[in-house]
């Protein structure tokens, strides 16, 4: 080791500062990495991404690499109907793109993919498609969102952790991005994960229950962040007077793909409660309903089927990707059942009451703090519960500040995997 350190300078500052307690200051100084517990070298990728991990305070860690990627694979949910992930796709593309990272990603629609997003999509099913790819890459991101379930449909887990062993074979360096795993309820999900995760360079999560799941699976570097759509940029507009609801198609169950449930309506009793729920909503708060589409596919029908048993005023929008930030901006308050319908109308200073559909909500509203509340009862109460959080949304802007920040580790995740830190 003497002799190896006497010939190589690098080397030398580097063992000169593990002796001081420090790492390395810059991505610059490290031509190979080492773990700074055990002092062993870090094995390196067949393509050469070389790592150094530092701990730092506040759970995070940071990569320091002395390759810049060029190009990225990207696998999330992308290109299908669902806005919540083509607003994470758009803000992970932006940063990629910031950083002159080209982006491939499989995609449900690849032509539409490539004209939204202006990447190179192919299509999500076929693995030569995803082989070709990762042969031309530096690097793969896995996410963002929430690809670590199985509490929507037994098939998610397979699809989305067929692509890591795919990433495995072609010896890429990876991280995840912005995850959700606080749905995994399955033993046998959680055993696919613990088998799957490793190899990566870190996994950046959106919430403390992913963060403590993954933990518990034994899954190491694992980093606290936040939702990646804390980093959109909403729009300056002018607040309508609009109570916005999201709401989502019921589900048939978890033995078939969730794609396959577009259009389902909820039963007749249901709907009629909780359109009377929101017509005493309108008339106690002085706003008018509006339903805002977060998967036009899967729930414009529920919109329209509450909407037209309600007495006052209601409008059924179903925006673009372009429109869809701004459309949740301008409201309120929102009664939500979709994650990214809280977490959109919240960056615009929207009061946000959810419908639990998913402990990933409950996690959601405990972050926002008392400008958000978890309401258990649908229709039972629903006044009640958006005339609490109006009053009491004054903390909101500083808990959204908090978890933008938070949001920024995937930013320091994607900066080492990419070696731009």
């Amino acid at each position: 080791m003497e002799g190896e350190l006497a010939n190589n300078p690098t080397l030398v500052g580097v063992a000169k500062r593990q002796a001081e307690g420090t790492g390395p200051r810059d991505h610059q100084e490290c031509d190979q990495g080492y773990d700074e517990r055990s002092g062993r070298p870090i094995d390196e990728p067949r393509r050469s991404v070389n790592v150094w991990w530092r701990p730092r305070p506040v759970h995070h860690l940071t990569i320091v690499s002395t390759t810049v990627a060029d190009r990225v694979t990207v696998a999330g949910w992308v290109g299908s109907t669902n806005l919540g992930d083509e607003v994470l796709f758009r803000v992970l593309r932006g940063l990629l793109t910031d950083r002159g990272v080209a982006v491939s990603t499989p995609s449900v629609d690849p032509t539409g993919t490539a004209t939204v997003h202006d990447v190179e999509a192919f299509g999500h099913l076929g693995p030569s498609a995803l082989r070709r790819s990762l042969v031309a890459s530096d690097a793969f991101v896995f996410g963002p969102g929430g690809l670590l379930q199985d509490e929507t449909s037994i098939w998610n887990l397979p699809y989305h952790l067929r692509r890591l062993r795919s990433v495995r074979r072609a010896g890429i360096p990876w991280a995840g991005i912005g995850l959700g795993a606080d749905g995994l309820i399955s033993d046998r999900g959680r055993s696919r994960v613990r088998r799957t995760l490793v190899g990566h360079t870190a996994i950046a999560v959106r919430d403390e229950p992913s963060a403590e799941t993954l933990r518990a699976l034994g899954v190491d570097r694992v980093v606290r962040a936040a939702d990646l759509a804390f980093l959109a940029k909403p729009p300056t507009v002018t607040r309508d007077g609009v109570l916005g609801v999201c709401l989502r198609a019921p589900q048939s169950g978890r033995l078939r793909p969730g794609a396959l449930d577009s259009g389902r309506t909820w039963p007749d009793e249901r709907a009629g409660a909780l359109a009377a729920a929101l017509d005493d909503t309108c008339r106690a708060t002085g706003l008018t309903t509006r339903f805002v589409a977060l998967d036009a596919s899967a729930d414009s029908a529920a919109h329209r089927q509450v909407a037209d048993r309600m007495a006052t005023p209601a409008e059924v929008v179903e925006p673009d990707l372009d429109g869809v930030v701004g459309a949740l901006a301008r409201v309120d308050a929102v009664v939500t059942m979709r994650y990214h319908g809280a977490v959109l109308a919240a960056l615009g200073g929207a009061a946000v009451v959810v419908l639990p559909h998913s402990p990933k909500l409950r996690s959601l509203a405990a972050d926002l703090g008392p400008g958000a509340t978890v309401h258990d009862g649908e229709a039972d109460g629903l006044t009640a519960a958006v005339s609490g959080v109006l009053a009491d949304r004054s903390h909101l802007a500083d808990a959204v500040d908090r978890l933008r920040t938070l949001a920024g580790r995937n930013v320091e995740v994607l900066d080492g995997l990419l070696g731009a830190a």
